[in-house]
């Protein structure tokens, strides 16, 4: 547990120019390219890592579900110290630090212990989002007090679009790297390389990020509330209603997303550069639409952005059931990079909108555990359903189960919860209407549903 006690809180900062402001939203996009730059060579290849060092389906469940927990709960304990010594910058830049360290040992431990390569992978991806997620309430506070709430949708919109521009083009060479790699026999060198060169970009990225201004936080006693007082509001909570529907689409989405690398990998026997060409054609979907999303979500709003883009999202693992086509699979990522652009977005504004400023941190972390729980339940079904799929099913794949009932599940998820949200911080709902609602629309009969 973060200690809290017996800490003398530094110097808190002091308000900032505007000058100050609009430069350090500036250093914040250069500080997210390079961190795009890190996703590019090395998060987005870490599944392919785990997959050539022999992770199976347990495993790669493990990797996708696991980290994200541990790394919520991390971040839940970080905003204890948030609050104590009142200050956001030198947290995030820990926790991002400790995740640039973890390229390192990614390398290092599968070399040391090269019969248990996978399980250090799942290791390293439990201390990556340790940090990661110390880093992320923090940064969401402190960001949602530096960039005017007028801007917000265009501003994320456009720094997330050029970020996925470096991502893409960085996920493009790591991808043709590899495969010259393997083509000369040396596989292992080429994903020592591209970790390297990960880890070297994510420093660059927290050498900016100290650059960034921080507004002064101001919290008082009122903001604070321990996980059971969330849990405790939970019916009359909009913020909850969200929360709690987004778990169930992260529980939907995880039922099949770790699989997918396992599948194209092994299953279509892709190459490295056709992974890399379909995540590419995905990222420049979301580069060349999330700014539009952004402007959507500042007329219309996040929740018709995130009704939206979350049917868009529903529809996509079913296509995957009809073809193993690599040209129509390219065009379902297309689809995918739009979708997820706006649904992504939606979600990240949504809780600026809905949080006041002094409770931001600690809701973004809760919100985090909450959904982390859903993503590792889901993992851990989709695990079990691959691994138990009757040998008498005629099936290309039994990864086509777990592909199907994702995006069945989505659309009950996405069309009668989260149309249940509501746009603006003062909004406040009773839960268990709406659950009756729901019931009522479930058992056939509308009529009273509004």
């Amino acid at each position: 547990m973060i200690p809290t006690t017996g800490l003398a809180a530094p110097p808190r900062p002091h308000p900032i120019t505007p000058e100050q402001r609009d430069r350090s939203l500036v250093v914040s996009i250069v500080d997210g390219c390079f961190h795009g730059g890190m996703v590019g060579f090395g998060e987005t290849y870490v599944g392919a890592w785990a997959v050539f060092l022999s992770a199976g389906p347990a495993l790669a469940a493990a990797l996708g579900s696991w980290p994200p927990l541990l790394g919520a709960i991390f971040g839940a304990l970080a905003v204890n110290l948030v609050d104590r010594v009142k200050r956001r910058k030198g947290i995030t830049i820990a926790g991002a630090s400790v995740a640039g360290l973890v390229y390192p040992l990614l390398i290092l431990l599968p070399l040391a212990f090269p019969e248990f390569g996978a399980h250090a992978v799942v290791f390293c991806w439990l201390l990556y989002f340790a940090g990661n997620n110390v880093a992320g309430p923090p940064w969401n506070s402190w960001m949602g007090d530096l960039v005017p709430p007028a801007r917000r949708g265009e501003y994320f919109g456009r720094r997330s679009g050029l970020i996925n521009a470096v991502t893409f083009a960085c996920l493009l060479l790591a991808g043709w790297l590899l495969d010259r790699f393997r083509a000369s026999g040396r596989e292992f060198d080429g994903f020592v390389l591209c970790l390297t060169v990960a880890g070297v970009l994510k420093f660059i990225s927290v050498g900016f990020l100290t650059r960034v201004a921080e507004p002064p936080y101001e919290s008082g006693t009122g903001d604070y509330f321990t996980f059971r007082q969330f849990l405790g509001r939970s019916m009359h909570s909009n913020f909850a209603w969200f929360t709690y529907g987004i778990a169930l689409m992260y529980f939907c989405v995880h039922l099949s997303g770790p699989f997918f690398i396992l599948y194209q990998l092994k299953t279509l026997g892709w190459t490295y550069s056709q992974l890399m060409i379909s995540i590419g054609v995905q990222t420049v979907s979301t580069f060349l639409t999330q700014g539009w999303w952004g402007r959507v979500g500042d007329r219309r709003g996040s929740q018709f952005v995130l009704v939206a883009s979350g049917a868009g999202c529903a529809v996509l693992p079913l296509l995957w059931c009809f073809t193993t086509n690599y040209w129509l699979i390219l065009g379902i990522q297309l689809l995918a990079g739009f979708a997820w652009g706006g649904f992504n977005l939606a979600t990240s504004n949504f809780l600026f909108e809905a949080v006041t400023p002094p409770k931001r941190a600690r809701c973004a972390a809760y919100f985090n555990v909450i959904t982390s729980i859903g993503i590792i339940i889901g993992a851990t079904v989709g695990a079990f359903l691959v691994a138990h799929v009757p040998g008498n099913w005629k099936l290309a794949s039994p990864f086509l189960v777990v592909f199907g009932l994702s995006g069945l599940l989505r659309f009950p998820v996405v069309l009668l919860w989260l149309r249940g949200v509501t746009d603006g911080e003062k909004a406040h709902v009773e839960l268990r209407e709406r659950a009756r609602q729901i019931a009522v629309v479930v058992k056939g009969d509308p009529g009273d549903a509004q």
